[in-house]
């Protein structure tokens, strides 16, 4: 189902692009719209560059807070998409990319994806090997398995190898 809107919606933005490249070269002639398109693929990726720094930063703030970074991994999707569009000749898509670029846009749409359930938030393992001491926010956790049994040892032979030898 997902694949055929995309089809479709791909196929819609190619008519678009087309469409409006025609519609500018006819206007301001073919040399100006060529030098247009490679001007707005210059300065989206510079763009792109700023604000990838940016969203990897505020990822990186709150994985050391202890806190999912749902919100900046989506907004990270979306400056990807932003770039694929950026790089694609074309204002359609020039103009679909630096709408991602700007933070407010983003942040909105990044929520309405996740509101609308495109995105699924899952808490993950904070890096250490206790499992069911804390989950991934610090919290205590209690183990809910009731066979885990709790001790120490001692071994009690000299070494290993007089074992073997007998």
């Amino acid at each position: 189902m997902w694949f055929r809107n995309f089809l479709i919606i791909f196929i819609l933005l190619a008519i678009a692009e087309v469409y409006v490249l025609i519609g500018v070269g006819g206007v301001i002639g073919v040399a100006p719209t060529i030098g247009l398109i490679l001007l707005t693929g210059v300065i989206g990726v510079s763009m792109l560059k700023k604000q990838g720094f940016s969203v990897f930063t505020r990822l990186q703030e709150k994985m050391q807070q202890g806190q999912p970074p749902a919100q900046e991994m989506v907004e990270g999707i979306l400056l990807i998409i932003a770039g694929a569009f950026l790089v694609t000749p074309g204002f359609v898509t020039d103009t679909l990319g630096f709408l991602w670029l700007i933070p407010q846009t983003r942040e909105y749409f990044a929520k309405l994806l996740i509101n609308k359930g495109m995105f699924k938030v899952q808490a993950m393992g904070s890096g250490d090997f206790h499992a069911g001491t804390r989950d991934p926010f610090g919290h205590s956790q209690t183990p809910q398995d009731d066979n885990t049994i709790d001790g120490e040892y001692e071994r009690t032979d000299d070494k290993a190898d007089k074992r073997l030898e007998k």
